[in-house]
């Protein structure tokens, strides 16, 4: 143990509280919990700690460390989370997918709607309470400012985007919740829309639905959502009865009908237990370093929802850690939906504490249990089966994959006479509309697979405003092969083969890159117009027909390369063209314009105007005014 790690282990306090393990460059390569941080952190430098290998290695490369206290055992459980989420190390199991799952939410406006949340996990986060007694968090998005500073209750995450569609679909056919963002307080509000005339929406904008008719159908919707649908069933059944002793028919049979569809939307949940437990069943799977989660949601005694989670870097980790992680990022959020009891494949350690936080953070008990025997023992075997099965089909998508991948880079070698497969490939494509807003992409491809990390995107200096495609594609090429040149490790490594999108005219200029950088790189260019490939040394195109594993990764190459190009181009256009005069105007920032615009219409109008009517605009003052006057009149 380094000296200065011994020291620093001496003045760790004997509270609970995360830690972050650092390298020698000052990453963070390991975060944890701990419900006593001196103990856990004198553990993990005990020669006598057993982790296993991913263990060693990560303490072999840790020199340093950091710790903050928190309050309780529950706070540190959610910091540990929130610093795996924010700083991905490299040690820590974490899930395989990088994307945020989406959500749902059912607002608490006076007329609510289920509305889609993204990105909960990601960004600027702000606390809003919950109309059940929970706290969910969103995204301070400035974009969708109004849909994320609602309150509400929030369902999810859905790994599967098509299961959470599903559910709002159904969820609106059943119970006709509006789909609107209208301000609605019971008064009318504008003309219906289409839901109302295909039976989607009970139209609350027309004022004709009280309040309290509309909270019912809400509450029905929540009740669905929570998987309690036998409450939903027998509520709507004594509705239904007492409408048609009140001899109202008509209210009747929509509840009627509304029964019904539940029943059909139910039909396919299975029951899987003689008593209504709530259960969520984990089981874990390890297979090298693939991992994956199996979760089974069990309400009312019937299986009503089953998902499943992959992680990374498992290696050596054995299903009980991978279990652990999963309770991590799954539970922590304070939007999680925690039952009373969850099953478990592997006996995790200390079981008992893990209850206990969970058991916080939901507010009422909550049981960790690894059943031996009984129904519960059969759930968790259902789940562990499933999580199998899963794995597999993971496994054998990934080696298919790169079976296909490592076919096409032999048949593109052998193409264009490699001497052996080329491992990263860059495609650069150029986009301009006649020489203006000009921009440049560089797409990469490593072992086969799109690696978005190193895509890079430019914006031509030299050559702006000058039609001229070959002058461009040499430039962007020219800056890319230079920053590598530099040591920059944004364009490190150097690629084994340059593709760009054109003909033989592109790929001159690029061998003439190359040549001004003094490297010897594999080079070819694929045309548009006949899907021609050319290489240096060759007047006459490659002929591709023994090639087609080859020539449809080039495809793939070009395309995916003008597609990042176009896309980047496009929003530098809209840029330019929603500039205005006003832009350059001092002292006016993008509030003061939008006010001003709003107040007179336009600026042809603005110019026209005095200054003390330019005074009067929201957000200006006389100084500010006074120096747009003038600087509008100059440009009369």
């Amino acid at each position: 143990m380094p000296t200065t790690i011994a020291d620093k282990l001496k003045t760790v306090p004997r509270e609970p509280g995360a830690y972050l393990m650092k390298d020698a460059k000052g990453a963070i390569v390991y975060v944890g919990k701990a419900r006593v941080l001196k103990d856990r952190l004198t553990q993990h430098f005990s020669p006598s700690n057993v982790a296993g290998p991913w263990h060693d290695v990560m303490i072999s490369k840790t020199v340093d460390f950091d710790y903050i206290v928190t309050r309780s055992e529950l706070e540190s459980f959610i910091l540990e989370a929130n610093l795996i989420k924010e700083h991905e190390p490299r040690y820590n199991i974490r899930l395989a997918d990088d994307k945020s799952y989406p959500y749902l939410k059912m607002t608490d406006e006076m007329y609510p709607r289920l509305i889609v949340l993204r990105d909960l996990r990601k960004g600027a986060r702000v606390t809003v309470p919950g109309t059940r007694g929970e706290t969910v968090r969103g995204l301070h998005d400035p974009k969708r400012k109004e849909i994320h500073s609602l309150k509400g209750h929030v369902f999810g995450p859905y790994p599967q985007a098509s299961s959470m569609w599903d559910t709002l679909h159904l969820v609106s056919q059943v119970f006709k919740l509006r789909v609107c963002n209208r301000q609605l307080d019971g008064s009318p509000n504008g003309k219906p829309c289409l839901m109302l005339y295909i039976n989607r929406c009970t139209a609350p904008c027309t004022g004709a639905i009280p309040a309290a008719e509309y909270a019912a159908q809400v509450e029905q919707a929540l009740l669905f959502l929570e998987g309690k649908s036998e409450a939903v069933i027998k509520r709507l059944r004594e509705e239904m009865q007492a409408a048609a002793e009140a001899l109202e028919f008509e209210r009747a049979a929509k509840l009627r009908d509304r029964l019904k569809a539940i029943e059909r939307a139910t039909e396919d949940q299975v029951m899987v237990t003689n008593q209504a437990r709530e259960q969520d069943v984990l089981a874990a799977v390890v297979e090298g370093d693939r991992a994956l989660v199996q979760l089974l949601v069990v309400r009312a005694g019937k299986l009503i929802e089953q998902k499943q989670f992959a992680f990374a870097h498992t290696l050596g980790r054995p299903a009980a850690s991978v279990l652990e992680a999963f309770l991590t990022t799954h539970y922590s959020s304070e939007h999680a939906t925690i039952p009373r009891e969850i099953l478990v494949s592997h006996e995790i350690e200390d079981m008992g504490t893990w209850a206990e936080l969970l058991q916080e953070v939901r507010g009422a008990k909550v049981e960790v249990v690894r059943p031996q025997r009984g129904e519960r023992r059969r759930l968790v075997e259902l789940a562990e089966r499933n999580a199998k099965l899963a794995l597999e089909r993971v496994v054998q998508t990934a080696a298919e994959r790169q079976r296909v991948s490592m076919t096409a880079l032999r048949d593109l070698a052998d193409a264009l006479s490699l001497a052996e497969r080329p491992r990263r490939i860059e495609c650069f494509d150029i986009s301009t509309t006649q020489g203006k807003e000009s921009t440049g992409s560089m797409v990469v491809f490593s072992d086969g697979h799109a690696d978005k990390r190193f895509y890079r995107r430019f914006r031509m200096r030299a050559t702006e405003g000058k039609p001229d495609d070959y002058a461009m594609m040499k430039e962007m090429l020219t800056r890319r092969l230079g920053a590598a040149l530099a040591g920059s490790e944004k364009f490190l490594p150097l690629p084994d083969l340059i593709i760009v999108d054109g003909g033989k005219g592109q790929l001159g200029v690029a061998e003439e890159a190359l040549a001004e950088a003094g490297l010897q790189i594999a080079l070819a260019s694929l045309a548009k117009r006949e899907e021609e490939v050319f290489v240096p040394g060759r007047s006459e195109p490659l002929d591709m027909e023994q090639h087609m594993h080859a020539r449809f990764l080039l495809q793939r190459l070009r395309d995916e390369a003008h597609r990042f190009a176009i896309t980047h181009h496009r929003s530098v256009r809209d840029k330019a063209m929603t500039r205005s005069i006003l832009d350059d105007a001092p002292g006016i920032g993008d509030r003061r314009k939008k006010e001003l615009l709003k107040a007179f219409g336009s600026v042809q109008e603005m110019a026209k105007a005095s200054l003390e009517e330019l005074s009067r605009v929201q957000g200006m003052n006389k100084e500010v005014a006074l120096a747009l006057w003038k600087y509008l009149n100059e440009r009369q």
